[in-house]
């Protein structure tokens, strides 16, 4: 596959400060690649250096020839750039913005080049929805609008790679999806590079054939969505917690931000939560978050309370959807149980299957128990109704009606 940039030990230092430190990739002709990292990792210093706007180190090449070896007008012809921000000193119309797109391939006298020029515009202005705009002044529209006429320019300029610098991190959603949307459909369609800065790690996710994750001025991981997109890599740069999933529908990696890390201890309790039918994802998420030893199951695979287990990581039990419970998931289980201070018992509704999971806790006497309120939890003819009403004779059983009542019991059990 032609190889349509390359880098090579690429560092960047300014003020003392090393800011890139050996970079190295290369980029295939017509990939969509995003840059993803946390806020001062580097981001733009790396796109501007592509861009050959830095005073870097090390080897970029561009189509097979070093980037310095292009004059100006050789480089606006290969690569156009849609910046964060773009201002004018002058107030210019919108059609003259666009038109400045065509400056480096203006010939005089030339009638083909004229009505090339024209047709490009033209389709860059429908493209991006701002042929309606033409006749207003830059400077007076809204930093949605302008984001959209500094992308028709860069379409208009019709080149092999469009760089963009985070240029959806003024628009709103439905615009935001619009033109990634927009320079998705131009990359798969004819075949346009695009690399892009993401402020949006789903968006990246989604649209991406690799990204680039770079952190503390070095890439952390260069490869497939599914294999950057990972909560070790990204809760560690982000400094949050946070599930990731997979979207279904769209078929990408979702992230779901949970909450920002802080510096809580390890809690030293070991709990055990029989749940299922996303009854446990709440709780299993907030008892994760405060640093508790966690286990869950025994739970068929499929559930979204697996999902979540997955997600971070989580000892789940799990046994094939629709069946019943194995020996081996029973004596994993039963292992569990043994090693754990508490057990909690959800909402979860009982039937046929999980309903072992209450009778293997009749052996388990001093256990403490913490069972949260449902009146409608059994599909089983009352048998899981009487389970509960026994558990809660036992000593150590504690019924919570609510969530904080819950959260309450776990506190206090030493």
């Amino acid at each position: 596959m032609e190889k349509i940039i390359k880098v090579k030990n690429l560092n960047y230092i300014t003020n003392g400060t090393q800011i890139l430190k050996d970079i190295n990739f290369d980029i295939n002709k017509g990939e969509f690649i995003s840059i993803i990292g946390p806020n001062g990792a580097g981001k733009t210093t790396l796109m501007k250096c592509l861009s050959d706007n830095l005073d870097y180190t090390g080897n970029i090449d561009l189509k097979g020839k070093p980037i310095k070896e292009y004059s100006k007008k050789e480089k606006a012809k290969i690569i156009s750039v849609v910046p964060q921000e773009y201002v004018l000193p002058f107030n210019f119309k919108v059609i003259d913005v666009v038109k400045m797109g065509r400056n480096p391939y203006r010939e005089k006298n030339s009638i083909k080049n004229k009505e090339q020029n024209k047709s490009l515009i033209y389709n860059a202005m429908i493209q991006t929805n701002t042929y309606e705009l033409r006749n207003r002044f830059y400077n007076s529209l809204s930093g949605g609008e302008k984001q959209r006429v500094i992308t028709a320019r860069a379409l208009a300029q019709n080149t092999d790679v469009v760089f963009l610098d985070e240029v959806t991190s003024s628009l709103d959603m439905h615009h935001e999806l619009e033109i990634v949307e927009l320079i998705h459909n131009l990359n798969r369609e004819e075949g346009v590079t695009v690399v892009s800065i993401m402020h949006d790690l789903n968006i990246a996710s989604r649209f991406s054939d690799r990204i680039i994750f770079i952190n503390e001025g070095k890439i952390v991981e260069y490869d497939v969505p599914e294999k950057v997109i990972n909560v070790e890599n990204l809760s560690k740069a982000y400094h949050m917690e946070m599930l990731i999933r997979d979207n279904k529908l769209l078929n990408y990696k979702e992230i779901v931000p949970l909450r920002i890390n802080k510096n809580i201890e390890k809690k030293n309790k070991k709990i055990h939560i029989i749940c299922g039918g996303g009854t446990g994802e709440y709780i299993i998420e907030k008892l994760f978050s405060h640093k508790y030893e966690i286990s869950v199951g025994i739970i068929h695979d499929g559930d979204s309370d697996v999902r979540v287990c997955d997600s971070l990581d989580i000892k789940c039990i799990k046994e094939k959807p629709f069946s019943e419970f194995s020996l081996k998931a029973v004596n994993d289980y039963l292992e569990e149980i043994k090693g754990s201070e508490i057990v909690i018992i959800t909402d979860v509704p009982f039937g046929k299957h999980n309903i072992k999971n209450l009778k293997l806790l009749k052996e388990f006497k001093n256990k403490n128990i913490i069972i949260l309120h449902n009146d409608n939890r059994d599909f089983i003819n009352g048998e899981s109704d009487k389970m509960i009403e026994d558990l809660k004779k036992r000593e150590k059983v504690h019924y919570a009606y609510n969530l904080k009542e819950l959260f309450d019991y776990i506190d206090k059990i030493e």
